[in-house]
C-alpha cells in the first residue's frame, strides 16, 4: 500500500492506489513512501511544488525490493511540479507486459531529481521536455529502455525510442548512473538508441556515467522548432563507454554537409567532450563523429582515450580543437593533433578501460576537468593527469 507522511500536518495518511495518492494536495515538504516488495500499475503524478528548503519526496520505506510502479502508456512517474525528489523505486518492467511505453519518468517541472532509482523496459527510460531546467539525474541504474516509441518502415528517418535518458531541457546534472541495453531494431536506421540523447537541450552535464551496449552513447541535435533556437553548451567528462553491441560514441553535427545538403538535426554548438573513455569493439563502431561542416564553433575534445574498431574519429578539415587524446583502432579521419597520441591505449582487462603501465595516456592531460574520475579518486593526485576517465 501506499505510505503518506506529511510532516507539517502532523499525521500519516495510508493509500491503496496511485489514482488516490496523485490527486493529492501535497504541500511542500510531504513524503510518500512506498512500501518495498509492493507493485502498483499506473501512474503516479506530482502536480504539486516543494521549495528548495523543502522539497515534495517520493521514496521506498520497509524492507526487500524496492517499489515499482509501471504499466503506463505515457509515464509511469510525471514530474509536473518544482522541486520533487524521487528515491529508491523500480520504474518499469523489462517486457511488454507492465512497461513505461513512453517514458518511466517525465520531467517536467524545475529543480526535481531522480536518484537511486532502477528504471527499466521503457522507450525513455526519464524524458525531461523542452523547456525544463535544473534537474538532476544522479546514481540511478538505467536496464533495457529498450522500447521503440516509434518503428516504420515509411517514411524512412523517423523511428525512435531506446533512449535510457531523453533530455530537451536544459541545465541537467547527469551523472554517477550505470545505463546497460539500450538498443533496439530500428527499420530506418537497422539499430538504434543511446545512453543520453539530446535534443534542443543546452547546458546540460553528463559526467562520471558508465554506458555499456548502449547503440550510441551520446547523439545531438536540434531541429527548426527549437524553442530557443539553439543547442549548445552540452559537456560530457569522465564518462566510460564500452560494450561488444555499442556501433557509436558522440554523434553531432554542424549546419551543411559537404555536398551542400542542410543538416536536418544541426548545427549544434559548444559541445565539450572531455576525459572520457571510449571502448567500442563492434566492426562497425565509430568513436566520435562530428560532421555537416564540423568546426571548433561545435565540438572540443581534450584529454579522451577513443578506441573503435571501424572508425576512431571523424569530422571535416574545419574541426581543429582537439588536445591530448589517445585514438586507436579503425580509421581516424580528423585533421592530426600534434599533441595527441595515436597507439594502443593499454586497458587493462582485469578493469574495464583502467589502464595499465606504460599507456599512452598517462601523464598526457594538463588540464583539470573535475576534481574526481570516475572510480572517485582524485584527479592529479600523484602531480600527474590523465587522458581517459581513470586516474592510474
Amino acid at each position: 500500500m501506499n505510505y503518506w507522511e506529511r510532516s507539517q500536518l502532523g499525521g500519516e495518511v495510508a493509500w491503496k492506489t496511485l489514482a488516490k495518492a496523485s490527486a493529492a494536495n501535497l504541500p511542500a515538504g510531504a513524503k510518500l513512501l512506498l512500501r518495498r516488495g509492493g507493485s502498483w500499475t499506473g501512474r503516479l503524478a506530482v502536480t504539486e511544488s516543494g521549495t528548495a528548503a523543502a522539497p515534495i519526496v517520493i521514496d521506498a520505506y520497509g524492507t526487500g525490493a524496492r517499489p515499482i510502479v509501471k504499466g503506463d502508456g505515457e509515464a509511469c512517474v510525471d514530474l509536473a511540479g518544482n522541486y520533487v525528489e524521487v528515491y529508491n523505486l523500480q520504474v518499469g518492467v523489462d517486457g511488454d507486459a507492465g512497461r513505461c511505453s513512453w517514458a518511466g519518468v517525465k520531467v517536467r517541472g524545475d529543480d526535481n531529481v531522480v536518484e537511486r532509482n532502477y528504471i527499466t523496459g521503457a522507450a525513455a527510460g526519464v524524458f525531461i521536455e523542452e523547456g525544463t531546467k535544473y534537474t538532476a539525474v544522479t546514481a540511478n541504474e538505467f536496464v533495457n529502455n529498450n522500447h521503440m516509441s516509434k518503428n516504420t518502415p515509411v517514411p524512412d528517418n523517423d523511428d525512435s525510442g531506446a533512449f535510457a535518458i531523453l533530455v530537451h531541457g536544459d541545465d541537467s546534472n547527469i551523472g554517477w548512473n550505470t545505463m546497460k541495453g539500450s538498443i533496439a531494431d530500428s527499420h530506418d536506421y537497422v539499430l538504434d538508441g543511446a545512453a543520453v540523447e539530446i535534443f534542443y537541450g543546452s547546458r546540460n552535464r553528463v559526467h562520471h556515467n558508465i554506458s555499456i551496449d548502449n547503440d550510441t552513447f551520446t547523439e545531438l541535435g536540434t531541429y527548426d522548432d527549437d524553442a530557443d533556437g539553439i543547442t549548445t553548451g552540452n559537456v560530457f567528462e569522465y564518462n566510460a563507454i564500452y560494450g561488444a553491441k555499442g556501433r557509436g560514441g558522440l554523434v553531432t553535427r554542424g549546419p551543411v554537409h559537404e555536398d551542400g545538403r542542410p543538416e536536418p538535426n544541426g548545427p549544434v554548438f559548444a559541445t565539450a567532450f572531455n576525459n572520457n573513455s571510449v571502448y567500442l569493439t563492434n566492426a562497425v563502431a565509430e568513436g566520435v563523429v562530428c560532421d555537416a561542416g564540423c568546426t571548433n564553433r561545435h565540438l572540443s575534445m581534450s584529454q579522451n582515450i577513443v578506441y573503435a574498431a571501424k572508425k576512431s574519429a571523424y569530422s571535416e578539415s574545419g574541426f581543429t580543437d582537439n588536445h591530448r587524446n589517445v585514438f586507436s583502432g579503425g580509421q581516424y579521419q580528423m585533421p592530426h593533433s600534434p599533441d595527441s597520441k595515436y597507439a594502443d591505449p593499454r586497458f587493462d582487462p582485469a578493469g574495464p578501460l583502467r589502464l595499465r603501465a606504460g599507456s599512452p595516456a598517462i601523464g598526457l592531460g594538463v588540464t583539470k576537468f573535475n576534481d574526481l574520475d570516475l572510480a572517485g579518486v582524485a584527479v592529479g593526485k600523484d602531480g600527474a593527469i590523465e587522458a581517459g576517465a581513470y586516474e592510474y
